[in-house]
């Protein structure tokens, strides 16, 4: 498989949190151009009757991994650069049944699939396409309204809106907040307390 390239003009986001290219993974693009560059290639159209709604993307081969991470213990990592994806237009709503085209055999019960990326901040920021991923009710729940109204709010403001407008950028990598969602991981606190948690899994032994 090839390769994965990165966008240098969307490393800034996840640079801020403290990862490392191995952890650079793409949540959102602007188009299907995007996906096919920075993503990987598409397999299968998932919605017959919209076709360019609902993708399954074989994903390029991310960076190699630094096994120092103490991420790469966790059962549940293989979610971030699993090497089939489901990538849906940000209006798209038949995007529950083009997961169960792609994965039939996956049990959903205790899951809802949502976008990685709020769709009211992809609309705002200009990305079409977004990835999904099953996320647990209870982690669901503790990532939920406040941080995406907050994201809202943010990239609403006039400022955002040109500095959005302005960016190069065609895909977005995913934050530490992000891969805390995809890990499915919940806590008694609140959403920053766990991502500090989280910080401890992406942060090589001799930087705690």
């Amino acid at each position: 498989m090839t390769c994965r390239p990165i966008d240098q003009y969307a490393v800034r986001i996840p640079q801020m949190s403290g990862l490392l290219p191995c952890l650079y993974v793409p949540i959102a693009a602007r188009d299907i151009s995007a996906i096919e560059t920075y993503v990987g290639k598409i397999l299968t159209r998932l919605a017959p009757r919209s076709p360019s709604k609902a993708l399954l993307v074989g994903a390029y081969d991310p960076e190699k991994r630094d096994d120092r991470l103490a991420i790469w213990g966790l059962p549940a990592v293989v979610i971030l650069h699993y090497p089939l994806q489901v990538w849906v237009h940000v209006d798209y709503s038949g995007y529950r049944r083009a997961y169960i085209r792609a994965f039939p055999d996956v049990d959903l019960t205790d899951f809802v699939l949502d976008h990685v990326m709020n769709r009211r901040v992809a609309r705002l920021k200009g990305f079409l396409y977004l990835r999904i991923v099953p996320v647990s009710r209870a982690a669901n729940s503790s990532h939920g309204g406040l941080s995406e109204r907050w994201a809202v709010e943010h990239h609403s403001s006039p400022r955002m809106r040109e500095l959005d407008k302005a960016s190069q950028a065609v895909v977005q990598y995913a934050d530490l907040s992000d891969i805390v969602k995809m890990l499915n991981m919940e806590g008694g606190g609140s959403l920053m307390e766990i991502v500090n948690e989280a910080q401890k899994l992406v942060d090589l032994p001799d930087a705690r």
